[in-house]
């Protein structure tokens, strides 16, 4: 819970140690909040399930 007010505040923490391809983009999850994250142009950004769902993506590999 902590973690969320000082992601809010400073933004998330991406796990580069946990990144992976869905097929579309990398994703990974933050390490303070375990928020999902995705990358885009701009950087990393918190997935939205209603702006970034999409078939073409794959599960995560040890989900599949």
């Amino acid at each position: 819970m902590l973690g969320s007010f000082v992601c809010k505040a400073r933004g998330h923490r991406v796990n580069r140690h946990r990144v992976w391809d869905d097929g579309l983009s990398y994703r990974t999850s933050c390490d303070r909040c375990n928020a999902p994250l995705i990358r885009d142009l701009d950087g990393w950004r918190q997935f939205d399930t209603d702006r970034d769902l999409n078939s073409a993506r794959r599960a995560h590999p040890n989900h599949a």
